[in-house]
């Protein structure tokens, strides 16, 4: 009797050991990387968490539960847990759908805060849900239905351009002064050449040269609206300076003088063709990862509304981290197929990083030998980033050549800033962007998205939603005449 007791005993006590729960962590990935959004679920019940931005996880079970692991478009993996803390799992994609997971990620939340409900919608419903849209028949892109809603981050411009007198003020004193010193940029003598046809309308891709003193100083190419800022940098009264175009293996100049700000040249040109080129470079450190996923909804929904009125649209993809990282760049070329890029931007994800700055050199040198269609009437580079390049002097000659061959192939460089930046970023980028008559873009934290971000140095700055605001950039420098 006594044996049977202590039987009894030490089986309940073994019953009631595995019943306890345990705290299992993991991470959740396939063979391109994390899986954000992926459902861990206990078999047989309705607990469950969502996998976060890189993948990781977090639940409570019993040693005698199963995990089982799905995603969108995966096969389903179950795996005991026995006496495990810790449980990483690679899915298998499958290529089939047969539901669709839908994060409640459009609603406001407080910021950092990761968690958020899942519920799930039959493939055959058609309409949106949080942001996204469900056609029946139709495939979706492999990640696409597990992104947060688009449309939540928001940001401001500062076009230096536009604002040059502003942009002088702060560029001629303190700190903006020193890091231009510091990265040899020179905003010293602007000169708009301005570029029409007989019949007064702009003229792009014309090749512009400044010269001084019989010297090569700077080239450059008209845009969509004709026009080309060439720097004339300090000058003295014995500096001479010509003006010369070249277009249709035709060479015409003009003697400007050294105070002069603006020249005008009438040309028997064809207008470029209606074909847009726009590439996407994206910082994919570690340190983007608290937005990382959000701009990527913004993209893709950026990628599907270019205008239907031009006549050709391509976007290309350069995603990059550091040297010493899995990677230090990784690129598509530009495609017509605005669903393969999605594809590739699908797979992307933050990792790696380490100290604060990154391989900006690289990402700009990898971005401008990219396959850009020299007769498209606008080519713009979005350079997505939160922390400068290294500084040596390798790398100050770099992109001194790397911003140099920009704006002598008529591609405009937009910055767009996230958390995390500091000044120096914020001034660096903004010299990127008016070396190549672009404009700046930062994220605020208006959206309650991420960590902070720092208050940019203008006077004043109008809020926006972010891929409202980078869409209405690429039609105004495409020229796109948009319904009032």
């Amino acid at each position: 009797m006594k044996t049977l007791s202590t039987f009894i005993m030490l089986l309940l006590f073994i019953l009631g050991v595995q019943a306890q729960e345990i705290t299992i962590s993991g991470n959740v990935s396939d063979d391109g990387g994390p899986l954000p959004g992926a459902n861990v679920l206990i078999k047989n019940s309705e607990i469950g968490v969502v996998s976060d931005f890189n993948g990781n996880y977090e639940i409570k079970a019993a040693a005698t539960d199963t995990l089982v692991f799905t995603y969108v478009g995966f096969k389903s993996k179950e795996v005991s847990v026995n006496s495990q803390t810790t449980i990483n799992v690679i899915l298998e994609y499958s290529g089939e759908l047969d539901e669709v997971v839908v994060t409640a990620m459009g609603v406001r939340r407080e910021k950092k805060v990761l968690g958020y409900a899942v519920s799930t919608v039959s493939s055959k419903l058609e309409g949106k849900v949080a942001g996204i849209h469900i056609t029946d028949g139709k495939p979706l892109s492999r990640i696409s239905q597990n992104d947060p809603a688009y449309g939540q981050l928001t940001a401001g411009e500062i076009n230096d351009v536009e604002k040059y007198a502003e942009f002088v003020k702060i560029y001629n004193s303190g700190e903006a002064k020193e890091i231009a010193k510091k990265w040899e940029f020179n905003h010293d003598g602007r000169t708009d050449i301005q570029v029409t046809d007989n019949s007064g309308l702009p003229i792009a891709n014309v090749g512009v040269a400044l010269y001084k003193n019989n010297n090569l100083l700077m080239k450059g190419m008209t845009d969509a609206s004709g026009m080309s800022m060439l720097l004339k940098g300090k000058n003295s009264p014995t500096d001479t300076y010509l003006v010369q175009l070249y277009y249709s293996g035709k060479i015409e100049g003009k003697k400007i003088s050294r105070n002069q700000k603006q020249v005008s040249f009438t040309i028997n040109e064809h207008q470029a063709s209606n074909a847009i080129d726009i590439l996407f470079a994206v910082d994919a450190t570690g340190s983007m990862g608290d937005e990382i996923a959000y701009l990527k909804s913004e993209l893709k929904n950026i990628m599907s509304r270019i205008d239907t009125s031009v006549e050709q649209k391509r976007v290309a993809l350069t995603v990059y981290r550091d040297h010493g990282d899995d990677y230090v760049t990784r690129a598509i070329d530009f495609s017509s197929d605005v669903n393969e890029v999605k594809d590739f931007l699908s797979v992307q994800h933050a990792a790696g990083g380490g100290d604060y700055e990154e391989a900006v050199e690289e990402a700009l040198k990898v971005s401008l030998s990219q396959s850009w269609n020299e007769k498209a009437k606008a080519r713009i580079l979005f350079l997505m980033l939160d922390a400068p390049p290294h500084f040596n002097q390798e790398n100050v000659v770099m992109i001194k050549s790397q911003i140099a061959k920009a704006r002598e192939q008529g591609i405009k460089i937009i910055p767009v800033v996230a958390s995390g930046a500091n000044k120096e970023v914020e001034f660096l980028m903004r010299s990127f962007s008016v070396s190549t008559s672009g404009t700046y873009v930062f994220l605020t934290d208006d959206s309650g998205i991420g960590n902070d971000h720092i208050e940019a140095t203008t006077e004043s700055f109008k809020v926006e939603k972010l891929n409202d605001l980078m869409v209405r950039l690429i039609e105004q420098y495409a020229g796109v005449q948009t319904a009032v």
